[in-house]
């Protein structure tokens, strides 16, 4: 497709919304932390990386999604080089080892991956999978998903591990999995979730029994989320206004420019700004569904649906975090939530979206 055609067709409703979303990402960030010292600039960062992940956005558009999905493993093998790398000489934060240092510049690769699994695993199934996934074919996917999350667990971030697991499950899904297949994994699961449960530490054990049991250590493992619940619930309608979220700005509410950045929004702008930032979410997450439906071929939809779960799971992973309906795994709000490197694999994601929308018409 040449440039006018392109420019003519170009899906500008969807990057408005990621627009929008991230914009409002940043005036949560500014208002949580404008009164701490020394952070009063992380808003400003986030800005930068939003013009960085435009442009990679604009970059992925450009590029015809078949040229893409040429080179998809290559850029999946690049993803897990970087992810061996980050175990080898990565900077630790938060006890998990899972950025790169590039001078005064930290990025996540485990981001990079979530995108590049994405792309290997729709061109997987674009030109491979033609009467249903097998055996052989689910362990091929499963290699394709399970390096990176192998990788990452061993940072150890289980919490985005574990938002690798809706990508896999829908490409299953989405390639015709075999009924008994996917009964024998299930039983699997079940047969293994003991011998996961021993694996886990003490801490990813206490978050999960908080989730059941949420005044189990309201000032221990369950203080996050009860402060949480508190700057959700103070927001009531129309919320306290710009700035004057206290549970944020005290710093009651840990990770609030990260992790829980609904809670900030909830508590500044209520129920109300809580609805339309989830609002703008089923708008972003239904010009994916638009983009499948209208794709050219097979693997613009298998593209469009891979990243529609991806951010889906993602979404709603952070939302019941947020509201204390599943354990604190540490799992960003895409667009919203500080940090560059999720930012730009996000937008690198919507850039996909826009790429097969915009080429929806036959070249």
């Amino acid at each position: 497709m040449n440039g006018p055609r392109l420019l003519r067709s170009l899906d500008l409703t969807t990057v408005v919304v990621a627009l929008l979303l991230a914009a409002i990402g940043v005036l949560a960030i500014a208002s949580a932390t404008m009164d701490q010292e020394g952070r009063e600039n992380l808003w400003w960062w986030q800005v930068i990386w939003l013009a960085l992940a435009l442009l990679a956005c604009l970059v992925v558009v450009t590029v015809d999604y078949h040229g893409w999905a040429a080179f998809a493993l290559v850029l999946h093998g690049l993803a897990l080089v970087l992810l061996i790398v980050v175990l080898l000489a990565g900077r630790e934060v938060g006890g998990n080892r899972s950025w790169l240092a590039v001078g005064s510049v930290s990025v996540q690769p485990s981001e990079l991956a979530k995108w590049t699994t994405c792309l290997a695993l729709a061109t997987y199934l674009a030109r491979r999978v033609r009467a249903g996934i097998g055996l052989r074919e689910a362990v091929e996917m499963g290699l394709i998903a399970g390096l990176p999350v192998g990788l990452v667990a061993m940072q150890p971030d289980m919490g985005t591990a574990l938002t690798f697991v809706p990508i896999y499950l829908a490409a299953l899904f989405l390639g015709g999995v075999r009924w008994k297949l996917l009964v024998a994994v299930l039983i699997l699961g079940v047969l293994l979730a003991p011998i996961g449960w021993a694996h886990l530490k003490d801490y990813q054990k206490e978050r999960i029994l908080t989730v059941l049991d949420p005044e189990r250590d309201p000032a221990g493992v369950g203080y996050q989320v009860r402060q949480s619940k508190i700057a959700v619930g103070s927001g009531r309608i129309a919320g306290k206004g710009f700035g004057n979220g206290t549970q944020s700005r005290l710093n009651f509410l840990p990770a609030h420019d990260t992790d829980f950045i609904l809670a900030v929004i909830a508590e500044e702008f209520g129920f109300v700004g809580a609805l339309a930032v989830l609002g703008l979410f089923y708008v972003l997450l239904f010009r994916c569904i638009l983009a499948a439906r209208s794709a050219q071929d097979r693997l613009g939809t298998y593209i469009s649906l891979l990243v529609l779960c991806w951010l889906g799971g993602q979404i709603a992973v952070n939302v019941g975090m947020v509201l204390g309906y599943l354990p604190t795994i540490g799992v960003p709000l895409p667009l919203l939530s500080r940090g560059g490197s999720a930012l730009l694999a996000t937008m690198c994601g919507v850039g996909l979206i826009v790429n097969v929308r915009s080429r929806r018409f036959v070249n």
